[in-house]
C-alpha cells in the first residue's frame, strides 16, 4: 500500500492577533476527535457550539486549566521573562504542572498524562482562545504577540489588594484571581477547584456572556444535569432565545445524522470496489445506525417537519455566522429529502451523487470517494456522528463548578 501525500497545503499572513487566533482555532479544530467534517458541517456546529457554550473547546480537558495558566503566565511576567525565552520558560512550565498532575492517574484530564515533556500540543494552546472569550485574558494579543510583551507587562503589573483587585489603572493581562497555592508546579497539583476559584469563572462566564447555555447552568446549585444532549434538560426557566437556539441545534443534529452515514456507506462499498477490502462489517454497522435515525425521525416527525418547512427562518437565524450558499444550498437538500423519506435516503442516488460532489467540492484530490489515492490512505474507521455542540466537555465544566459550590 503506497502512502498518500498531500498535493496541498495551508498557509496565511499573520496580521493580527484575531486573524492568527482564528486561524489557530480552525486548525486545532480539524484535529478534535469526531470533528472529521467531510461534509462542511462544520461552520453550523461550531455557530451553534460558540450559542450554547462560548470559549470551550473538544480538545480542552479539565476546568482548572483557566486557573492554572494564568498562574504560570503571571509567574513568568513576574519574572520578567525576555521574549527569546519565552516559549521554552513557558514550555518548561507547562511541562512541571504535567509532572505535578500525573499522580492523578490516566483518564483524569491531564494533558501530556503519557507524552509528558515531549508533548507537542501543550495546554495553553488548547486553552488561549478561551481565556480570552471568557475575559480571563484581557489583552487581544495572539500567545507569540504576548510571548514578546510579556517581560514589558510583568514590569507594568499594577498592585492589588488582598482580593486580587487592581488598586490603580495600569494595564493587566489577566483578571484578578485567587492566587495559587503554596508549592504551586512544585508538588501534587488537583483539578478540584476552590470555592473562590469556582466564582471567579461563573463571574466571568456570566458577565461575558450573559443567556447562553453555559451561563444559565453554571449560575444553578447543579448545573451538571446527566443527559446526553442539551436539548434533553428540562427548558423552565431557560430563556426564551436559549429555546429557540436548542430547538434549531437539534433539528439540525438530528436530520443531519443520515448523510454522514451514507458518506460512510460509500466509502465502504467504494473501498471494497477499488482494492477488495472486507468493509462489509463497517457497512453493516452504519446501514444498523442508519436504521436507528429512521425511527428517530419518525418519532420526532411533526417537530422536523416543521422545521424543514421553515429553513428560510433557520438561515436567517444563522446570518452573520458565514455559511456559504453552497452549505446552504447542501444542507437544505439533505434535511428535506431526509425528512421527505428517510427509509429510502440511504438509497438516493440524488442523494449519492450530492454526497460524492459535495466531498470533491471541500476536498479536492484529497477526496476520497473520487480519488483512488485518498481511499486508499483511509483507515476503514467511519466519521462523523450525531452533533452535541461540545456537550461533553461543558457537562465536565458544571461538574466542577458544582463540586466546589455545594448548595449553592
Amino acid at each position: 500500500m503506497s502512502t498518500y501525500v498531500p498535493a496541498s497545503s495551508l498557509g496565511w499572513l499573520d496580521l493580527d492577533a484575531t486573524a492568527s487566533e482564528q486561524v489557530g482555532t480552525l486548525l486545532r479544530s480539524l484535529e478534535e476527535p469526531g470533528t472529521l467534517d467531510v461534509l462542511g458541517l462544520g461552520v453550523v456546529r461550531d455557530a451553534f457550539s460558540e450559542m450554547l457554550s462560548p470559549g470551550t473547546s473538544t480538545i480542552q480537558t479539565r476546568l482548572r486549566y483557566f486557573i492554572f495558566l494564568p498562574w504560570i503566565f503571571a509567574r513568568l511576567e513576574a519574572q520578567q521573562v525576555p521574549p527569546n525565552e519565552f516559549a521554552s520558560r513557558l514550555r518548561e512550565d507547562e511541562a512541571r504542572l504535567i509532572d505535578c498532575l500525573r499522580h492523578l492517574g490516566p483518564n483524569q484530564g491531564v494533558i501530556g498524562y503519557t507524552a509528558g515533556r515531549d508533548l507537542k500540543r501543550m495546554p495553553s494552546a488548547a486553552y488561549w482562545g478561551g481565556l480570552g472569550t471568557w475575559g480571563l485574558r484581557r489583552l487581544d494579543l495572539s500567545l507569540a504577540e504576548y510571548g514578546k510583551r510579556a517581560a514589558a507587562l510583568g514590569r507594568l503589573r499594577p498592585e492589588r489588594d488582598d482580593d486580587a483587585n487592581a488598586t490603580d489603572r495600569r494595564v493587566s493581562m489577566w483578571a484578578g484571581i485567587p492566587p495559587p497555592p503554596e508549592g504551586f508546579l512544585e508538588s501534587d497539583g488537583t483539578f478540584d477547584l476552590r470555592p473562590d476559584e469556582a466564582q471567579v469563572l461563573v463571574d466571568h462566564i456570566q458577565w461575558r456572556h450573559k443567556g447562553t447555555l453555559l451561563a444559565v447552568l453554571c449560575g444553578m446549585a447543579d448545573g451538571s444535569t446527566n443527559v446526553d444532549y442539551p436539548w434533553d434538560l428540562p427548558t423552565d426557566g431557560l430563556p426564551d432565545q436559549l429555546v429557540e437556539v436548542l430547538r434549531h441545534a437539534r433539528c439540525f443534529s438530528e436530520l443531519t445524522v443520515g448523510p454522514q452515514h451514507v458518506y460512510n456507506i460509500l466509502l465502504a462499498r467504494k473501498a471494497r470496489e477499488e482494492f477488495g477490502w472486507d468493509t462489509g462489517e463497517l457497512e453493516g454497522r452504519e446501514l444498523a445506525h442508519l436504521n436507528d435515525w429512521v425511527h428517530l425521525i419518525a418519532e420526532r416527525y411533526e417537530e422536523l417537519r416543521s422545521w424543514v418547512n421553515d429553513l428560510p427562518e433557520f438561515w436567517s437565524f444563522l446570518a452573520g455566522h458565514g455559511v456559504s450558499g453552497g452549505t446552504q444550498e447542501f444542507i437544505t437538500l439533505m434535511v428535506a429529502r431526509a425528512v421527505d423519506n428517510p427509509a429510502v435516503f440511504a438509497k438516493d442516488k440524488v442523494i449519492h451523487g450530492h454526497i460524492r460532489d459535495r466531498e470533491i467540492r471541500l476536498k479536492s484530490k484529497r477526496a476520497r470517494l473520487a480519488h483512488r489515492a485518498s481511499l486508499e490512505n483511509w483507515n476503514q474507521a467511519p466519521v462523523g456522528g450525531q452533533l452535541n455542540y461540545r456537550w461533553p466537555i461543558t457537562k465536565s465544566y458544571l461538574a466542577d463548578i458544582a463540586a466546589a459550590r455545594p448548595g449553592v
